[in-house]
This record gives C-alpha cells, sequence and structure tokens, in this order.
C-alpha cells in the first residue's frame, strides 16, 4: 500500500466534494500502482455502496457521494449510482428502530438505501462481536453482489488509522501491520461466497512459462525435467479459466481527521448518532488507547503526529520491499504453470542474485523481508490458503534454500553437482528439487546467464504442487446437483463465462462451490428422456468433490479394460506425476446407501472409465465448469 494517502489533511473544517473526490482517486490509483510498480489512470468506480452505521463519519461519507452523484449526473455521461447500506443487528430491541432511523435520514438525503437485518443461529455465540462482523461483511458483501456493486465504500478515518496502529504496535506488530487500516483492499469473512470474494468472473490464461517442460519419475523415485515429446501447438490450446472479480472495500476518509468529518455534519445539518461506549475507557483497549490520545498522556513517541509518521515509513518500507521482491521475480524463471494440477515448475535464480537496488539499506527487517516475501508471493500461486494466510517470519529460515542454495543445510553439493536438495513443505505448498538433464537444460527460454550449465544435474529448479493431505483430514465438498430435462446433451465439461446466475431465473446448475480454496465448480445435470414430475420439481443428483486417492485408482483398475486403465496412467503420468495425482479433484457420485462411483477428473476433463456408461443407464449427463481460484498475476507475469 503506498503511502500518499497519509497526506494530513491540516484544515479542521467541513470537507469538500472536492477533497474527497481528490482522495478517492488517490488511494484508488495508489493501491494499483502499489501492487504492480506501474502507473495506470485513476478511473474511480461507478457503481458504490456504502456501508452507513449512522454515526458522523458515515453520516458524513453518505453526504458527500450524494453530492458527487449529484455533481456527476448533471456534468458527465458517466453517471454515479451510490446505493446506502443500513446493517439492522437485531442483537438488541432497539435494533430495528435505529436502522429504520437512520435509512430515513439517508432517503431525505435523496440516496437509494436498503436496510440489512442479520439472522443469526438459533444456538448460543460465545464471540459475539467476531460472529457479528463475520454476518455484518457477509450481508453487506451479498447485497453488493445483488446490486452489481464491486466497490463498497467505508467511512474509517485518520483518528481510527492511529488508534489501529497504536494498538498493532503494543501488540508487537511490524511491518505491515505498522502500515496502517488498507485503504484498498478485499472484502473480508466473506471466503467462499462466489461473486463476493475474489470471484464472480473469470480470465482466460494461456498456458505461461516454457511448455516444453515435462516430469518424469525415474525408478529410484526421483522427479527428473525432460523435454516434452508434445509440439508447441498442442501445448499453445491449454487455457485456464482464472477467478477475478468481488468485493472491494475502499476507505476514502482516512487523510481526514474526526474533526473534519464532525465539521462536515455540522456545517450541513446532517443528522448523526453517538454511541456512549465509544468514550469509556474501561470497556475495551480501543477506548482506552482513544482516551489517551484524546487527552495526550501518552509519550510524545506515541502521540498522533509520530503514530502518522511510524505509518508512513512503515509504507515506503513497504512499497521498497516490494520492489526489491519484484526484481528477484525478474530472476526467477517460471518453467510451468498448469492450474488443472495446481503445479508449476520455478528455476529460481542460481548463483545467488547481486544487491538489488542502489537505494541504502539501513534496516536488517527489510533484508529478512525481501526473499521472504518474494517466496511467500511465489507459493500463493499454489498454496491452499488464502493470501497473507502465513506471517513473512515463518518464510526466513526457507528462503536460503531457493535463493541462496549452496548457503543451505539442506544443499548438499555444489553448482551442477548430481547431489539431492532436500524436499520441503512451506506456505501449504510441497517443494521438491527436480533432476535437470542437459536437453532440458538447454530449452531455456529467458535470458539468464549460465543457466545451461548450473542447472545441470541437482541445480536450483523445484516443482511446486500442494502439500499432501493429512491422514483423515481430507476437503469434502458435497454437491447436490438438480436434474431438469434436456433434448439433447452429452455427459462432458463445458466452458462458457463465468457468470452469476440471476437470482430470479430458475436455477439450472448447482451454482458455484469452493473446494480445498483453490477450484471453484459448477455442475449442470439433465436427463435424456423427459421427467415423469414438473420440470419445478427436479431430481437431482448427489456428488462429492474429494482428492484422488490410491484405493480410488484400485477399484477403477477392477472394472476398466487394460486400454482405459493404460490411457489413464498414462495421462496422470503425464500431467500429474508422483504425489500430484493425490492433489487433484475428483467428482465421486454418491449412490443409495451411500455408495461411492468415482466419475471423473474435473479440472484435467477427464472421464474415468465406466463413468459415462453409468450416467447414460440412468439416462442421466452433467457437465461441469471450473475456474482456479484467484492469484497475483505478477509474480507469473515476471517469472514468466
Amino acid at each position: 500500500m503506498a503511502s500518499s494517502h497519509l497526506l494530513r489533511h491540516t484544515d479542521p473544517g467541513p470537507l469538500t466534494v472536492k477533497h474527497f473526490i481528490d482522495s478517492f482517486q488517490r488511494i484508488w490509483l495508489d493501491s494499483r500502482t502499489a501492487r504492480t510498480g506501474r502507473h495506470h489512470v485513476a478511473y474511480l468506480p461507478r457503481r458504490l455502496g456504502l456501508a452507513i452505521s449512522g454515526g458522523a463519519d458515515s453520516m458524513a461519507l453518505a453526504y458527500l457521494c450524494k453530492q458527487w452523484e449529484r455533481t456527476q449526473t448533471q456534468t458527465s455521461d458517466e453517471k454515479v449510482s451510490v446505493t446506502a447500506f443500513v446493517v439492522d443487528h437485531k442483537a438488541r430491541e432497539e435494533s430495528t428502530r435505529e436502522a429504520n432511523m437512520v435509512a430515513g435520514w439517508l432517503d431525505d438525503m435523496g440516496l437509494q438505501t436498503q436496510i440489512l437485518p442479520l439472522t443469526w443461529p438459533s444456538h448460543h455465540i460465545s464471540a459475539f462481536e467476531t460472529h457479528a462482523r463475520r454476518l455484518r461483511f457477509q450481508a453487506l458483501g451479498q447485497a453488493c453482489r445483488a446490486h452489481s456493486i464491486e466497490t463498497l465504500l467505508m467511512g474509517h478515518h485518520q483518528d481510527d488509522n492511529v488508534e489501529t496502529t497504536l494498538w498493532r504496535l503494543c501488540t508487537g506488530a511490524r511491518g505491515a501491520g505498522l502500515a496502517g487500516i488498507p485503504a484498498v483492499t478485499r472484502i473480508p469473512e466473506c471466503h467462499g461466497l462466489f461473486g463476493v470474494a475474489e470471484s464472480g468472473s473469470s480470465m482466460t490464461l494461456l498456458k505461461p512459462g516454457n511448455s516444453d517442460y515435462r516430469i518424469k519419475t525415474t525408478n529410484t523415485n526421483e522427479l527428473k525435467l525432460t523435454g516434452s515429446s508434445l509440439n508447441t501447438d498442442q501445448h499453445q490450446q491449454n487455457q485456464y479459466k482464472i477467478a477475478t472479480g468481488g468485493i472491494s472495500i475502499a476507505r476514502p476518509l482516512l487523510a481526514f481527521p474526526k474533526r473534519s468529518l464532525l465539521e462536515t455534519c455540522k456545517a450541513n445539518n446532517i443528522p448523526y448518532v453517538e454511541d456512549p461506549t465509544n468514550f469509556d475507557p474501561t470497556l475495551t483497549p480501543r477506548n482506552a488507547i482513544r482516551s489517551l490520545l484524546a487527552e495526550k498522556k501518552l509519550p510524545r513517541a506515541l502521540r498522533e503526529e509520530s503514530i502518522l509518521s511510524l505509518m508512513r515509513k512503515s509504507n515506503m518500507l513497504l512499497r521498497s520491499v516490494t520492489q526489491s521482491s519484484n526484481e528477484i521475480l525478474d530472476r526467477c524463471e517460471l518453467l510451468s504453470f498448469a492450474p488443472d494440477t495446481g503445479s508449476m515448475i520455478v528455476r529460481f535464480p542460481s548463483p545467488p542474485p547481486p544487491p538489488l537496488s542502489n537505494k541504502p539499506n539501513s534496516a536488517e527487517e527489510k533484508k529478512n523481508d525481501i526473499p521472504s516475501l518474494t517466496l511467500r508471493r511465489i507459493t500463493e500461486l499454489i498454496s491452499p490458503f488464502p493470501e497473507n494466510h502465513f506471517p513473512l517470519r515463518s518464510f526466513e529460515a526457507f528462503t536460503s534454500r531457493v535463493f541462496c542454495p549452496s548457503l543451505s543445510s539442506g544443499y548438499q553439493g555444489g553448482e551442477g553437482s548430481t547431489a539431492k536438495q532436500q524436499s520441503f513443505t512451506l506456505g501449504g505448498v510441497m517443494f521438491q528439487p527436480l533432476r535437470c538433464d542437459r536437453s532440458s537444460a538447454s530449452t531455456s527460454t529467458k535470458t539468464t546467464p549460465d543457466i545451461t550449465k548450473e542447472d545441470v544435474g541437482y541445480g536450483n529448479t523445484y516443482l511446486l504442487t500442494r502439500q499432501p493431505y493429512m491422514r483423515n483430514r481430507l476437503p469434502i465438498l458435497p454437491i447436490t446437483v438438480p436434474i431438469y430435462p434436456s433434448s439433447s446433451c452429452s455427459p462432458s465439461s463445458v466452458h462458457s463465462t463465468a457468470d452469476t446466475q440471476s437470482p430470479n431465473s430458475i436455477p439450472s446448475s448447482s451454482g458455484w462451490h469452493l473446494w480445498d480454496n483453490r477450484y471453484w465448480f459448477r455442475v449442470k445435470g439433465t436427463v435424456m428422456s423427459p421427467l415423469s414430475g414438473s420440470a419445478s420439481e427436479p431430481t437431482s443428483l448427489s456428488l462429492i468433490v474429494r482428492p484422488l486417492q490410491k484405493s480410488d485408482l484400485k477399484n477403477i483398475r477392477t472394472a476398466a479394460s487394460k486400454e482405459e486403465m493404460r490411457a489413464l496412467m498414462d495421462r496422470l503420468g503425464r500431467d500429474a506425476p508422483g504425489l500430484i495425482r493425490f492433489t487433484v479433484p475428483l467428482f465421486v457420485l454418491v449412490g443409495d446407501g451411500g455408495k461411492e462411483a468415482p466419475l471423473a477428473l474435473p479440472t484435467m476433463e477427464t472421464w474415468l472409465p465406466g463413468a459415462e456408461d453409468m450416467l447414460q443407464s440412468m439416462s442421466c449427463n452433467i457437465r461441469w465448469e471450473w475456474m482456479y481460484k484467484m492469484i497475483d498475476q505478477e509474480p507469473l507475469e515476471r517469472m514468466g
């Protein structure tokens, strides 16, 4: 996150629409430049949602957005559309009355407004605040999706930013934790909600990297990188759907102190509510910090001006570390990236890269963070865990294995050595060293010096795959597939746009489901002959998605012909060798009595022997779509 949004608003007077738009443009541009290091044109989103609590900060936000909407309607062809959302927590008897009151104020402003009542579970909730936060964000996210809104504005201000950073400082945070509240980020607490969290649309990714590489398992169970027998034209036909979209949260008021928002409300006769519990320093640590800041009882180093300075420096450090990380990524080489099997091959820089920048590097923390951040960014392309799930500290002990292997305890030979390096698991990903022969080394596509000499044998090339599953902890996703009449359709996979279904249409598929935090699936069922019942009362199939297992291959072998089994094993050997095959998803049909029948490897577009015949005997067909999880594409671009 860039630091320019931390510029202080020195005038304590009321805010104008220009103040608001300038701040919004700044954070919107910074959020893109900080991620890619490239400058973009700051086109602001035109369909906006507002999270309105009724406090002075959110009511000032509502007023400024309405003024912007009114101005744009009069002066621009690109109209701004603003919808305000008021959450009715249903936690107290007064909740509904207060939500209606705030909604009435917004209606008086002329804002389109919707009240979102929360539905609580019937059982007792132990962590009330945590659960309320989750329900609140999910309600806001789903409301944005229903209104085709991709950006939700919130009213956090400079005082909130200072209090949050000071509290994090007290808890031992460092680095990004001291950079303040992110001005633009993805919506939290909505994991797995299609169209809300990191999904809703898709992009097509051509198979990147040098597609002439293949992995073979030797007689000694080593993994060997070899040239492929398939021609380049065949490889170029591989295309993958990658999830995009989702709801972003933007906080355009972070540069302004609360007193400016109060003045904005006062100057424009905007009503608001105050929660008296926010001012009781004995209730929460946050309240205590707020009281100490207001009464200036903290040492100078912990006062507002010092904390703002700390945030600016932390943001500058983050930008510098990200830039240096990009330089390391430029020296890495992506040999293969296969979303269908959740794997990739990376040739890490060897020998160790030279100094990354001419900028002064005074902080030891920065030296450690650069390779750690780089390794985390690479790992997250494959990992089943959310972005930033693992702290940078957890990567520090492993950076020397890939960025400086000759200094690592896991390295058993010099450059070009035939000695094998050790596999390791990090961030949900298994790193397996690959043995390279001269033919594969000579096909390098990047202009990296010494790569053809030093990567022969066990050099610095790794296969990255999802880590093996723990026993009895397989991700199992049940999917109920509605079955509808169809004039003609054969069992197959289907590729189409990943649009969210209209909530008013009769569902023709299972909807999108996230499996193992890596793959989105949608399944449609049809019958070959008309159903005896009406179309509004469809039958259904019960599927589960789980990883392929050794026992599945044994069961398939008993039912398959030699030719079918040979074709399946050849396909697995080519595209999912070794342990990779036991991390790919499997569709399983669940019949009467819970009997399971393997159907397909959906991401590999492969029907298993006997599956199509079984479905035809049931006069039933299924079709599916799949997408790989949302990923940060910059590491792919820089390495590939």
